[in-house]
């Protein structure tokens, strides 16, 4: 699966981890403040820590971010850090009451992943390890226990597309030949107003349109 790696810079950790077991929480927060790289400066500038305490991090589009490396302690479970492995999902689930379709799906593809890498990995709330009411009243607890993917569709809608050869500017046109290189066997469509002209892929899976949104770069736009 598509991990995310911002090369984090931690202080000094103990890295005597051997997973055994996941524990999940929410960040009872969201929003496009909320990167990897904030959250990993707040626990090293606020909390003292060595850095951001989860190992992994699921946003709410399904984009997944590597924390700790797995064999460093974590710091996410008072008393329960040695031998698990902290996932913290984006969102207030106090507040928010449904879990995107996107990240679910994320959470599913990372527990398979670690489960085949470790071995069987039973899944715990932060509630049930250590005192707290993480992760939220309206966490999906149970469905995240046990789920499956839910397959999800969507279609990518790029930027307004750069003119010239391979998007240099040279001239006042799109090299199409250069854009559609990006999409492989999946079907587009040209659309266009006043300002330019975009693309919109047919409808895919939504692993699909995360693997293009990576691709594009800077001329993506939405997934919809």
């Amino acid at each position: 699966m598509n991990i995310i790696n911002r090369n984090l810079k931690f202080g000094d950790m103990n890295y005597n981890n051997n997973p055994n077991t996941l524990i999940v929480h929410h960040l009872e927060a969201e929003g496009v403040n909320w990167t990897i790289q904030f959250i990993h400066n707040m626990h090293k500038n606020e909390n003292g820590w060595a850095g951001i305490g989860y190992h992994y991090y699921i946003r709410l589009d399904g984009t997944v971010y590597k924390g700790r490396p797995d064999n460093a302690i974590g710091a996410h479970c008072q008393g329960c850090n040695s031998n698990t492995l902290g996932i913290a999902f984006e969102g207030n689930y106090d507040r928010r009451t449904e879990m995107p379709t996107a990240q679910f799906n994320a959470w599913c593809e990372l527990k398979d992943c670690l489960i085949n890498k470790y071995g069987h990995m039973p899944v715990y709330g932060h509630r049930e390890k250590g005192s707290s009411e993480c992760p939220g009243k309206y966490f999906p607890l149970e469905r995240v226990k046990n789920g499956q993917t839910v397959e999800s569709t969507g279609y990518v809608v790029t930027q307004y597309l750069p003119n010239g050869f391979k998007g240099d500017n040279s001239f006042i046109g799109v090299d199409l030949q250069y854009v559609l290189s990006y999409f492989k066997d999946i079907k587009c469509y040209i659309r266009g107003d006043n300002k330019g002209v975009w693309i919109e892929t047919q409808v895919v899976p939504y692993s699909k349109c995360l693997e293009l949104k990576q691709a594009l770069g800077s001329w993506f736009y939405t997934i919809k």
